[in-house]
């Protein structure tokens, strides 16, 4: 007759076996064990069903269970086997199977050596997880960033563009019919009778102003958008061109240093691009943000591609809470950071209150394929 205890303990055994199973039942993960010296091989019910496996077969030996494997996964497999007995560490891998309904899954095996009291391995004990929804999940997602990734960077090619057909209309059209209308304006004046000229002299002036200020007005706007000097003489000059505008417009000191001898010249047009554009946004955060008497902007070569740097003595911010709502400055630097990394490239933004600002940006020499404008 069986104890009470006996009794009480068989039940909680077969409870907690019951628990195991549903358990590797729902997380699709099973276990086995490997006798190191018989060769002999434990699998729960859940690897039997990993692997499609009927039950009525019994548990493979180990030849037949590689079999399940492609032949990398299979040669991988042996080699973790011999790895997890020899350093008695704990080892894993990802293995492709071949099931005999002829799908293909993936796996996540876990390999861990049991040591006797003298440190030898006697037994390998493992789980097995099924990661094919995962992988396919990854897979997808991974997809759907390349394809984000794509498409920012042809809106990125299209503003340019656009950017690139309206300047050049504005200077194309727009500069030359304000030039006219200014030799026009001035002949008109001089045709004058002395008497009349003296009597609108002051509405004369304010004209000519106008015009004058118009064709500044149209000249900024067009280096703003995308100043010719950038597609004809390079990143360097359209780069001083535009530094000139800024500190005449808000008084800050900006410098541009190029090192001789530096890459501008040979960089790709996207590239010259993507440069110009970080020191309007970084110049312009400056400007709103940074209080700063001075700015400094180094351009010079690193290894492959471009080193740029944009460093202020302004009052800083704490690095920590950008991207926070209310934070100042956000989301200009969140863009900046954003770009370049699609680009390929680096970006380091270096900060704290009351010590100024840099921003550190390594970039290729040939952006990617999409980068480049037309």
């Amino acid at each position: 007759m069986r104890s009470p205890r006996l009794e009480a303990l068989r039940s909680a055994l077969e409870k907690a076996e019951f628990r195991l199973a549903a358990t590797q039942d729902l997380a699709r993960v099973g276990d086995w064990e490997l006798d190191r010296h018989t060769g002999r091989m434990y699998w729960s019910r859940e690897l039997f069903r990993l692997f499609e496996r009927p039950e009525a077969l019994g548990v493979p030996d180990l030849n037949e269970a590689l079999g399940y494997f492609s032949l990398d996964s299979t040669n991988r497999t042996r080699d973790l086997f011999w790895e997890a007995i020899d350093s008695g560490r704990r080892c894993a891998l990802e293995q492709e199977v071949l099931l005999p309904s002829g799908e293909e899954r993936r796996h996540f095996t876990v390999i861990v050596p049991v040591a006797d009291e003298s440190g030898r391995v006697f037994r390998l004990y493992g789980t097995v997880q099924d990661i094919t929804e995962r992988r396919r999940l990854e897979s997808e997602r991974l997809e759907h960033l390349e394809r984000l990734e794509e498409l920012s960077r042809h809106l990125v090619e299209i503003e340019e563009r656009e950017r690139r057909e309206l300047a050049s209309a504005l200077h194309d059209r727009a500069s030359p019919n304000l030039a006219a209308l200014q030799i026009l304006f001035s002949s008109l004046a001089d045709a004058l009778p002395e008497s009349a000229r003296d009597e609108l002299a002051p509405l004369l002036e304010d004209a000519s102003a106008l015009l004058a200020d118009t064709t500044a007005g149209i000249r900024e706007i067009c280096t703003n958008l995308r100043p010719a000097t950038l597609d004809y003489a390079g990143l360097v000059p359209a780069l001083r061109e535009y530094v000139a505008q800024f500190r005449a417009r808000t008084g800050l000191d900006v410098r541009v240093d190029a090192a001789s001898g530096s890459p501008p010249c040979a960089l790709s047009r996207a590239t010259q691009t993507l440069c110009f554009r970080l020191v309007q946004e970084a110049l312009t955060n400056c400007a709103k943000h940074a209080r700063a008497g001075s700015v400094r902007i180094g351009l010079g070569g690193c290894a492959g591609g471009v080193l740029l740097q944009i460093g202020d003595d302004g009052v800083g911010f704490d690095l920590s809470r950008l991207g926070e709502a209310g934070s100042t400055p956000g989301l200009g630097l969140i863009t900046m950071r954003e770009r370049v990394e699609l680009a390929g490239g680096d970006f380091r933004l270096y900060t704290r209150p009351g010590d100024g600002t840099v921003i550190e940006v390594r970039l290729p020499a040939e952006l990617h394929p999409a980068e480049t404008t037309r």
